[in-house]
């Protein structure tokens, strides 16, 4: 995968300004990205906050200063985080909205450091959770925004059919992603080439969107592999050798719920007991508790007093970050039990694992079904973020995982072969990259080849229908303000009144007793008229400004349907 395909245009290399989100399950697999754009001959400027600057580390020592450089600003103060907080591994999900919030304050210091810059940017490739207003920020560049998703495309396609029922932090992200120039997936045709054609078809009716994973870590060998996390309570190079002792091939069961999940007491204690009856050999990765943010479970993360002891000799308990990729490549390790996210369930994939599917929140249950029961790969052992497994019952799934006969373990080979095939040269992925690459390399300044960016008019009408969709989920609570108003001048009782006799009296011919219908009409026109007065007073009011909106607009026509959120906000 790892193409030395020189840019069109010689001599001159195009200059990507990449956006990450700041999480561990997101800025990975993007550095990783980036490290194939690097190889093919692209220069990058990555933003950065200080304290995920660590994450750069191996793509920094890899590739040239001259070609990849850093963008390092303070991390925008957000009221509603943490004091010292950058990064989403600190907190749960639910912080998502208001970490991508406090980045986006960083919209003029970018825009003012891009009108600066004396070989600025020819696009911006950054993260689907801040699309937001990366796009917005793109589109005032006059430059193309890619929208990178690190989620699978199983769940990106359910998603986007409702955005008029997400959250709005999620419609407006998702929305604007859409309307990117292109996207890009961490995944490859073989496991969701459906998916990804419903996403051109019914999405971004264009066939810029690209899957080309699994992405492999920006740095080969054990030694670059433990390098990509934090600290931990035991040396990568320890775990390793122990991990070398086990002679046994496929015995070891690893146990890791990603860099975003933590554990209960009453959870950990399940998962304890059931390694400890099992008898099987494992390494548990246990993640730091999150910062106290908000009212919640003192006791997560919390190992059972004594367990360490019991298990001594065929037992490894990680306390911070482990070296996962390493872990799952080795021949020792047979199976998972995994959160399922989909950097874990793609290291998985990659590695020939058995995975034990205890899927807990966002895409995890999308990526267990795809894995479970269309793949037959994976295992399932439990669902639910609180949920506790049945001890009992893990044990012996535990047990089982390492057999070689079980039938899951054979497609899960089969699986890894056809993962690998697809990011060697000539395979679906490393062809898409190529086409990703040659898309970047025609960008120009402010031009992609010989024309400014414009939507095609199948892009515009599909940006229409967008549009239409969040307004229509607007359009119940503009109805009932109407009824309301209605009610109020007593226009709605008029007509029901007329509905009434008109049915009566066109119904019955014998029906004698005849009610004036002409003091009805009266009646009915002037609560009318008094109604229309009523909403016209209440309705026309000037357009109220807003920061972001141009001075003087007050529709759609005169700006790009990126101004949404903001016309809504308005």
């Amino acid at each position: 995968m790892e193409s030395q395909m020189a840019c069109e245009g010689k001599g001159v290399s195009k200059h990507i300004w990449v956006i990450p989100f700041p999480a561990c399950g997101h800025i990975l697999p993007l550095v990783d990205l980036n490290h194939q754009l690097l190889l093919r001959g692209l220069k990058v400027t990555i933003l950065v906050t200080p304290k995920n600057l660590c994450y750069l580390s191996p793509l920094l020592s890899l590739h040239s200063p001259s070609n990849v450089q850093t963008l390092v600003f303070p991390f925008p103060s957000q009221s509603s985080l943490p004091p010292g907080v950058e990064q989403m591994q600190d907190l749960p999900i639910s912080f998502v909205p208001d970490i991508a919030t406090a980045l986006g304050k960083l919209y003029d210091p970018l825009f003012q450091w891009f009108q600066s810059h004396p070989s600025p940017p020819v696009a911006i490739l950054s993260d689907t959770l801040l699309s937001s207003w990366t796009t917005k920020l793109a589109c005032h560049l006059n430059i193309p925004n890619i929208s990178f998703l690190p989620f699978n495309v199983r769940a990106v396609s359910s998603w986007f059919g409702k955005l008029n029922i997400m959250p709005s932090f999620y419609t407006e992200a998702y929305m604007a992603s859409i309307q990117s120039w292109g996207l890009v997936f961490n995944s490859f045709k073989e496991l969701e080439g459906e998916n990804l054609d419903i996403i051109k078809e019914k999405f971004t009716r264009h066939d810029r969107v690209w899957a080309v994973g699994p992405l492999l870590p920006a740095k080969a060998g054990d030694r670059g592999l433990n390098e990509r996390g934090g600290p931990s309570s035991i040396p990568p190079g320890q775990v390793m050798a122990w991990l070398d002792s086990c002679h046994v091939d496929k015995s070891v069961v690893y146990v890791g719920f990603g860099s975003q999940i933590t554990l209960t007491k009453r959870q950990m204690k399940a998962v304890a007991s059931a390694l400890e009856d099992s008898g099987v050999r494992f390494i548990w990765a246990v993640k730091d508790p999150m910062k106290r943010v908000q009212d919640g479970d003192d006791d997560q993360s919390m190992i059972p007093q004594g367990f360490e002891d019991r298990v001594a000799g065929r037992g490894l308990v990680i306390k911070g970050w482990a070296p996962q990729v390493a872990i799952l490549r080795h021949r020792a390790v047979g199976s998972n039990l995994s959160h399922c996210g989909w950097n874990s369930a793609l290291e998985g994939i990659l590695a020939g694992v058995l995975l034990l599917a205890w899927p807990m929140q966002a895409d995890h249950f999308h990526i267990t079904k795809l894995l479970a029961d269309e793949f037959g790969v994976a295992i399932r052992v439990c669902k639910g973020l609180r949920s506790i497994p049945d001890s009992v019952k893990l044990a012996r799934i535990f047990v089982d995982s390492t057999s070689m006969a079980r039938p899951e373990r054979v497609r899960a080979i089969k699986l890894q072969k056809t993962a690998l095939n697809a990011i060697r040269k000539g395979g679906s992925s490393y062809q898409a990259l190529d086409k990703l690459i040659e898309g970047l390399s025609s960008f120009n300044g402010n031009k992609i080849k010989e024309n400014k960016i414009r939507s095609s008019i199948a892009e515009q009408e599909r940006l229409h229908q967008l549009f239409i969709q969040v307004i229509t989920s607007l359009h119940g609570n503009i109805e009932d303000e109407f009824k309301s108003l209605f009610q109020e001048t007593q226009v709605a009782t008029a007509l029901d009144t007329v509905e009434q006799l008109v049915e009566e009296q066109h119904l019955n011919p014998l029906f004698s007793d005849k009610t004036n219908i002409m003091d009805v009409v009266h009646n009915l026109s002037t609560a009318k008229k008094a109604g229309i007065q009523y909403l016209i007073q209440t309705l026309v009011l000037p357009f109220p400004s807003h920061s972001s909106i141009p001075s003087g607009v007050e529709n759609m026509q005169e700006v790009t349907i990126s101004f949404v959120p903001d016309f809504a906000a308005a």
